[in-house]
């Protein structure tokens, strides 16, 4: 008898354990991790809020408000990605616990029953069939184990169900979060835009917006000459396309403006020094080709940039970024994720800037774009 009282006993306790481990809920530090970086991302936009409005009446600092609505439309992007994060979270913690859920309560059941047919007579029962004192106690903490067992599964199936009712509404309350937080990036991202379009449509603007270009070239060719004519190679890459280049994102192939001469509508003929690809915000912009990064970041007028250099002298730039995923001094391979679409620095709407460089010298990259499509122009 003592030893099956122990087997059963031991049985209860695994099972106590197992039922505890089902209604542990690990999740919650990581949780409340990302609700520590969401307040920390509406910080830092509420930050750059009052920075914007405390030059918005300056017509001299357009082009650093646009640059500071940039980065508030950035902090927007992460509490979307961070509340949508949080939502994918809780559903599929909600889908776990409704799995938890429907164990416990048969297992509530079965322990249901197995009393209805014990009843108190049974343990009765073990006691009095106690040969000694020690026995009995022996037997009346065996009763308790099993007692304590029946406590917890009723405890853990209670915990679970409240659980689950308070994900549900959190759920609901991440949901309208999310959807707030997304039209208000759409808005913020729409109005930035707007400016920087009424802004060049002014002679004024229109000049200011020339000097950030050169400003922008002469930063860019001391990037280059910074190579020391050296090549740069780095990962790897099928070299699949035109001089062993691919195109910059696999998503799309309409190019709305080409490198060259072209008409401005404000200011007449302008010269273009790349190639405007379409794009919608965050598709995966890719290295065309293998090398080395001598640039990620805000880079002036392109906004968030990234430029590589690769072998032959060839410098690629892909300007106008909402983020970007490398950094300075990073081999890559041909074909790996540098950032993604947006529409930062002087640019009216979302698209992939290319520009390719030869020995510091322009080069036209529409030939390494094969199949292109011309759009509205």
């Amino acid at each position: 008898m003592t030893i099956r009282k122990r087997v059963v006993s031991l049985c209860c306790t695994i099972l106590l354990l197992m039922t505890m481990v089902l209604t542990a809920h690990p999740v919650k530090s990581q949780a409340a991790s990302l609700s520590e970086q969401l307040q920390e991302a509406r910080n830092e936009q509420a930050a750059l809020k009052k920075e914007i409005e405390a030059i918005q009446a300056d017509k001299n600092k357009v082009l650093e408000q646009k640059a500071l609505m940039d980065q508030r439309n950035d902090q927007l992007r992460r509490e979307v990605s961070l509340v949508q994060r949080q939502y994918d979270e809780t559903t599929t913690r909600i889908a776990e616990l409704e799995v938890q859920e429907k164990e416990q309560y048969e297992l509530f059941c079965k322990q249901m029953r197995q009393e209805e047919e014990r009843g108190k007579v049974s343990y009765w029962s073990v006691i009095f069939k106690a040969t000694s004192f020690a026995d009995l106690l022996s037997r009346i903490d065996f009763i308790n184990e099993v007692m304590e067992y029946d406590r917890q599964v009723m405890e853990n199936l209670r915990a679970t169900r409240e659980q689950l009712a308070e994900d549900k509404v959190a759920l609901e309350e991440q949901k309208s979060e999310l959807e707030s937080a997304q039209r208000e990036m759409e808005e913020q991202i729409a109005a930035a835009n707007a400016l920087i379009a009424e802004y060049e449509e002014s002679e004024e603007g229109h000049q200011a917006l020339y000097e950030q270009a050169e400003e922008d070239e002469a930063r860019i060719q001391a990037l280059i000459r910074g190579q020391g004519g050296q090549s740069s190679g780095g990962g790897s890459g099928s070299n699949s396309g035109v001089g062993g280049f691919i195109w910059p994102t696999n998503s799309t192939r309409y190019v709305t403006s080409p490198y060259g001469h072209r008409i401005c509508p404000f200011h007449g003929e302008e010269y273009h020094n790349g190639a405007d690809i379409g794009a919608p915000y965050g598709t995966p912009v890719l290295a065309a080709k293998s090398g080395t990064v001598i640039q990620a970041g805000w880079n002036g007028g392109y906004g968030i940039s990234v430029m590589i250099a690769h072998d032959g002298g060839i410098t690629t730039l892909y300007g106008h970024m909402c983020d970007w995923n490398v950094t300075a001094g990073q081999n890559v391979a041909q074909g790996q994720v540098i950032g993604w679409c947006g529409s930062t620095g002087n640019s009216t709407g979302p698209h992939i800037h290319y520009t390719m460089y030869e020995n510091g010298d322009l080069k036209d990259p529409m030939p390494y774009l094969p199949g292109y499509i011309a759009y509205d122009w």
